[in-house]
């Protein structure tokens, strides 16, 4: 009986340290391409989801039971930040009672931190001004650049909380900031021809694309962020685009595209609908894969 006894207990011994060997840290972050750079730092030493898809626009989602049990269980919670989320996270978090994912805590980390951000507001905002962010732009993923940045946020973020595996995050983040580095050559050779050209943009959100690769955009087709256009703007812009022979209009795919067509039938500008998002499509699943994507997506669009 004895020998029995001892044999379950060290059964459950050896159950409960393989346990501790193979255990993953849990981390569960607001947007897909967070998800994607996360997994190519952690590797197996992580299990990530992403609480959003990537088909949807990021700024608007609504907290699920599944997401809050999901916030309740992880270690470590990756934000876009810049208020980006700042419609449905907070009550998410305050919802899933998990203290090591608050703010301020390790389990919690803002990539608005690893960046420098575009069109930070001086002065008082107003809802007159549309849907703006007075920290700054939060849509820094789309320069590859910045992605490098976050990825390092990340590679340290995961080293502090699992610092016996540090040497492959260090590994990974070494292999990541590599193959990006030589892919910028690669993607800034392919748009080439849009190096300083005038752009019209849907929305607001490609003003990092734009600096990455080169080209300007020089209005969108929202009068102000969050605004439909209405007939005397879309006058204006059409107004503007034949006078500056602006020859490309950029917009997401989860926005309504008849402004565009409309803009298109009456000045000939071409449409190129960019995928803003990892998971945008069932094809894109890496940070890599987005910006191939991308730059597919404009090159359709070259000038003859």
């Amino acid at each position: 009986m004895k020998s029995l006894y001892k044999t379950i207990l060290g059964t459950m011994i050896l159950i409960v340290m393989s346990g501790h060997a193979n255990a993953v840290l849990r981390v569960e972050t607001t947007t897909q391409d967070l998800a994607a750079i996360a997994k190519a730092i952690g590797g197996q030493h992580i299990e990530v989801h992403s609480l959003t898809l990537g088909t949807r626009d990021p700024h608007f989602a609504v907290a699920k039971p599944s997401m809050i049990r999901r916030v309740y269980r992880a270690d470590l919670l990756l934000v876009i930040g810049a208020e980006m989320e700042i419609g449905w996270l907070p009550p998410l978090l305050q919802s899933a009672r998990n203290n090591r994912v608050q703010p301020g805590n390790p389990g919690y980390l803002d990539l608005s931190q690893s960046v420098s951000l575009l069109n930070q507001i001086k002065g008082p905002v107003t809802r007159a001004m549309g849907d703006v962010h007075a920290n700054g732009n939060p849509h820094y993923w789309l320069d590859p650049r910045n992605g490098i940045r976050m990825a390092k946020m990340i590679a340290l973020q995961l080293e502090q909380l699992d610092p016996e595996h540090a040497s492959s995050y260090q590994a990974n983040f070494n292999t990541f900031e590599k193959t990006v580095n030589l892919k910028i050559i690669e993607w800034r050779n392919s748009l080439r021809y849009l190096k300083n050209k005038p752009v019209i943009a849907y929305h607001t959100s490609f003003i990092y694309l734009a600096d990455a690769f080169g080209f300007n955009i020089v209005n969108e087709v929202e009068p102000k962020p969050g605004i439909a256009p209405t007939i005397s703007s879309l006058s204006r812009l059409i107004s503007q685009i034949k006078k500056e022979q602006i020859e490309l209009l950029i917009i997401e795919p989860y926005y309504q595209q008849r402004s565009a067509r409309y803009l298109n039938e009456q000045t000939g500008i071409q449409i190129a609908i960019i995928p803003q998002s990892v998971g945008a499509r069932p094809d894109i699943k890496t940070y890599i894969d987005l910006f191939d994507s991308i730059v597919k997506a404009l090159q359709l669009k070259e000038a003859k």
